[in-house]
């Protein structure tokens, strides 16, 4: 709760008033949903030529397994004593690179923080979870190699710190950044899915991933207790709380903690090996929805052009 509990001193009297917290408990994920983890091999990636330092992404290629594929990097301006954080941020379903980075705001905290951020784009604005979604996962895209070659490609273009990668995304993108978390903890050592749950069919990290899962109590889409089957993924979605806990266990915590205030409730695990934070913030009146900006903060108390940064701040300084 060492987290939560620094931004909880922060709330604004406008969030204090917002409704009553939903309880949100400790779910032990089911054994079923545990199976062997693999490493993939990283193959080399097509150059592309480097961006300069600026407050727009620009667009970069790749050329991967067939595909012309294309990210944008943005890179804060400044120069910088040592090799820089890197965080990728996965776009929902049907969304670009280029419109996530935009409603998502995460550029200008970048700046501050001089954290490098690429934003990949899916094929057919689509990301390849697991059993979800669109385009991506009825193709069988290897996204999972897709975003491990674009960080990758970053790194041969600046220096980037290995020991701070991140990954995060809202939905579809959401999915995928647990994807990433579950199959390559050796890439990233953080990830922030909101509205997203673990629908990898292999998830055995471990025990170095640091995880922050931010979850609307309202969303219909991707619900807060799960969906046995839905059309958007016929497979169904787990529980976020036994997605988190699944995480959780691998990284060796063995207790946890609940910490609320006005509409949010903060499941906190404890015990954990290597330092990692390990947190489900559950938001009482959100439906499926990416909290961005002074609005969404009143609205709902959350705001993730803050709350990322604070949350990536805690971990890669412990």
């Amino acid at each position: 709760m060492r987290l939560w509990s620094r931004l909880s001193e922060r709330a604004s009297a406008r969030a204090r008033v917002l409704a009553a917290a939903v309880a949100v408990g400790a779910v032990v994920a089911p054994a079923a949903w545990f199976a062997e983890a693999a490493s993939d091999g990283l193959r080399e990636a097509a150059i592309s030529a480097p961006t300069q330092p600026g407050h727009l992404g620009r667009q970069v290629t790749l050329h991967v397994d067939g595909h012309t594929r294309h990210y944008r990097l943005f890179v804060p301006a400044g120069t910088s004593s040592g090799p820089r954080p890197l965080l990728v941020a996965l776009h929902p379903l049907n969304y670009t690179a280029t419109k996530f980075e935009r409603s998502a705001g995460l550029d200008a905290g970048a700046d501050t923080h001089g954290v490098v951020i690429a934003y990949p784009d899916g094929l057919g604005h689509s990301w390849d979870a697991g059993t979800c979604c669109g385009y991506a996962v009825r193709h069988h895209v290897d996204d999972v190699d897709f975003v491990v070659r674009v960080v990758a490609d970053v790194e041969r273009h600046l220096a980037i710190d290995p020991r701070r990668v991140a990954v995060t995304g809202f939905s579809n993108g959401g999915l995928m950044s647990y994807r990433m978390a579950c199959e390559r903890p050796d890439v990233f050592s953080a990830a922030i899915p909101v509205a997203g749950d673990i629908v990898s069919p292999r998830c055995t990290p471990p025990g170095r991933i640091s995880l922050l899962h931010v979850h609307g109590a309202r969303d219909p889409v991707i619900p807060l207790d799960g969906l046995t089957s839905s059309a958007l993924d016929p497979a169904g979605f787990p529980p976020a709380a036994a997605s988190a806990q699944r995480i959780a266990a691998a990284d060796g915590c063995h207790g946890a903690g609940v910490t609320t205030t006005p509409g949010i409730v903060v499941w906190t695990a404890t015990g954990c090996t290597n330092s990692v934070l390990v947190e489900l913030v559950t938001v009482a009146s959100l439906g499926h929805h990416y909290p961005s900006g002074q609005a969404d903060a009143r609205r709902y108390g959350l705001d993730m052009r803050q709350l990322t940064w604070q949350f990536l701040d805690s971990v890669w300084s412990a």
